[in-house]
């Protein structure tokens, strides 16, 4: 898994691609007009983890981190505890417990969810809360399918970054075009409709547009936001009536990009980014973002691959926050009603680092 990390970080390079001769370039330089409040954060806390790239997730008082290594796929911290480590599960395999290609998606309640990017399955996880004195554990609650009605001579795209909407839907993006961008599923992964508005108006193929217009959904009740990788573009939409309808939509950042030979390559002189992590809660957006030139990023070297920087959106758009953080940060998790922050840094070695979030954003939290 660790390998394929690597490998990912290594293609993402490549198909960071500039453009220059034979090619209309579409710029977009209005950013985020106002921006909002700077808040200066420091590390608080540090603490060293024993494990390779992950991603992270809060249920109430627990810190989940999904991992790459072999054994221990989900480990579970009490952040009221030191952030000590009170819980572990999963390994890589085939069998019962074990998963192949895990993506942590969400945390909704006391579950939390892993997407098998190569079998389109959810498993769903559940940490259970004992009496006092009684251990912490976590077991598999369940896992779904899912499901598309194919039609004959048809290619028919499936989801990935398969997230928990509400109590009865989830959300994937399937990226190939407008009209067909995300699908919205009932509780059980049937698929409902498909929806959402490509990022860009130019016409990419299907297979081009799933792989350049990819990126990270977050959501919270009912609301859903997602984010490009390569383009600082973010889009709004929330659920009414089994149909999901845009809010809003808007470039927080400069970029420039053209459409040749099928593809969409990106200006090496404007093109900023990337995104590196999404999340909401029940106030904000928080875009972890890496301000330099998308040729620039370089999966191994910290400084240009990790960000010291979050964008924080309200749920009309407006930018209400910008956090400078006090090291570099590849992941984040938030715990707004206890006014804490969580990301994974790699510098100087792989660690934890908690952060402390501004008074006045959460006042009325």
């Amino acid at each position: 898994m660790e390998k394929l990390l690597h490998f990912i970080g290594t293609i993402f390079a490549m198909l960071t691609v500039v453009i220059f001769v034979g090619c209309n370039v579409v710029n977009h330089s209005e950013g985020l007009g106002e921006s909002g409040t700077v808040y200066n954060l420091q590390v608080k806390s540090r603490q060293e983890l024993l494990m390779g790239n992950g991603r992270m997730a809060m249920i109430d008082s627990f810190l989940i981190i999904v991992s790459s290594g072999p054994d221990d796929i989900c480990r579970i911290y009490d952040i009221y505890d030191n952030n000590k480590e009170i819980c572990a599960y999963g390994k890589t395999g085939n069998g019962p417990g074990e998963f192949i290609q895990p993506l942590l998606t969400y945390a909704w309640n006391n579950e939390f969810g892993l997407n098998e990017m190569n079998k389109q399955e959810l498993a769903i996880l559940a940490i259970d809360k004992p009496n006092t004195g009684e251990a912490i554990v976590v077991h598999e609650e369940k896992r779904l399918k899912a499901s598309y009605q194919k039609k004959k001579g048809e290619w028919t795209p499936t989801g990935y970054f398969i997230t928990k909407l509400d109590s009865s839907h989830y959300v994937s993006l399937v990226g190939v075009e407008d009209g067909r961008f995300f699908s919205l599923s009932n509780s059980t992964l049937q698929h409902i409709d498909y929806f959402g508005e490509s990022p860009i108006k130019e016409d990419l193929p299907p297979i081009a547009a799933r792989n350049r217009l990819s990126g990270k959904i977050a959501t919270y009740n009912g609301r859903m936001v997602f984010g490009t990788v390569k383009l600082p573009y973010l889009v709004s939409y929330k659920i009414c009536d089994e149909k999901m309808e845009k809010m809003w939509s808007l470039y927080y950042a400069e970029t420039g990009y053209g459409v040749k030979n099928g593809d969409l390559l990106f200006d090496k002189d404007r093109a900023r980014g990337p995104l590196l992590d999404l999340k909401m809660d029940s106030k904000y957006i928080y875009a972890l973002y890496l301000d330099q030139l998308l040729s620039d990023y370089d999966h191994y070297n910290v400084e240009k691959s990790t960000s010291n920087k979050i964008l924080v959106f309200d749920y009309d758009g407006n930018n209400v926050a910008c956090f400078n953080l006090g090291c570099r940060i590849q992941e984040m998790a938030i715990l707004p009603q206890g006014q804490k922050m969580y990301g994974l840094t790699q510098y100087p070695d792989f660690s934890l680092v908690e952060f402390v979030l501004p008074d006045e954003l959460y006042q009325s939290e």
